[in-house]
């Protein structure tokens, strides 16, 4: 009887006592460079085919880098250019000080043609035939399907509705804006319909930038000095902080993260690494 107590009090203590919390493995983003862009003020980053192009919009001018940040080439005259984006052929400029949308092709410029008037355009996303533009005071969001025009959003801060807004992604089925001053982003199918809302409950203070990746959604958090990183859905996965000033805009470019610091004139290079976590 006595070694069936013994038994029995062994088993108790065992499924009583606190379970080791176990580890997995997990892959994060990790600084591996700081990369110096003397004389470069970026606000914008784009990917023109292999070409990895910055706005410098404190100089009017756009810049070629390469992956070291030495200036490639540069491109003068535009008007406090902001978000840009581009494809294998062309760069797609908002020119903030004029109100115009620009499309570099080679040495060639066009103004995008539209029918409503611009008030300081802060981004542009292109995709496929598609283009998008954040008007930054009309708080608004103009959409080209590859045929048509259309626009939404007010000012305000319900659902739908923005507080100058600074920047935009198209992807296969859904457009993303940093709706800065309401410190979130929100997402819309492409009649324009809000869909959700993410970030709006990590203490954004000015949601300047984004990237939406196959798998994550990167947001600058402007004046707090880090960056964001959450799954579609809106789970937070990662803060990046170390050697962050003034975000601005980011992309990945043969898996490699770059990020834009305004005020340092700097670009923080990451790599995705396996790490432990509990």
């Amino acid at each position: 009887m006595k070694k069936v107590l013994i038994l029995l009090s062994i088993i108790i203590v065992s499924c009583n006592s606190p379970k080791k919390e176990e580890k997995k493995t997990i892959k994060e983003w990790t600084l591996k460079e700081v990369i110096k862009i003397d004389g470069i003020n970026p606000i914008g980053i784009a990917l023109k085919g292999e070409e990895l192009w910055l706005s410098d919009s404190d100089h009017n001018r756009l810049v070629q880098i390469d992956t070291t940040g030495n200036i490639i080439k540069t491109v003068n005259d535009f008007d406090r250019p902001m978000h840009i984006d581009a494809n294998t052929t062309s760069i797609y400029v908002p020119q903030y000080g004029i109100d115009t949308v620009t499309v570099l092709t080679n040495n060639t410029r066009k103004v995008v043609p539209l029918q409503i008037e611009l008030d300081a355009p802060a981004g542009v996303s292109t995709y496929k035939d598609e283009l998008a533009i954040v008007d930054f005071y009309n708080n608004q969001i103009h959409y080209n399907n590859g045929n048509q025009w259309s626009s939404f959003g007010s000012e305000g801060n319900a659902n739908g509705q923005f507080y100058y807004p600074t920047d935009v992604q198209i992807t296969s089925n859904e457009i993303w804006v940093a709706d800065a001053y309401n410190h979130r982003v929100q997402v819309f199918d492409k009649k324009g319909v809000f869909v959700r809302a993410i970030a709006w409950d990590q203490g954004i203070n000015a949601a300047t930038g984004i990237f939406v990746s196959k798998d994550e959604v990167f947001v600058t958090d402007f004046e707090n000095d880090r960056v964001l990183i959450f799954d579609h859905k809106g789970v937070l996965k990662q803060e990046l902080k170390d050697k962050v000033n003034k975000p601005t805009d980011m992309i990945i470019k043969e898996n490699i993260l770059y990020t834009l610091n305004y005020r340092q004139s700097t670009i923080n290079a990451y790599v995705l690494e396996s790490v432990l976590k509990k």
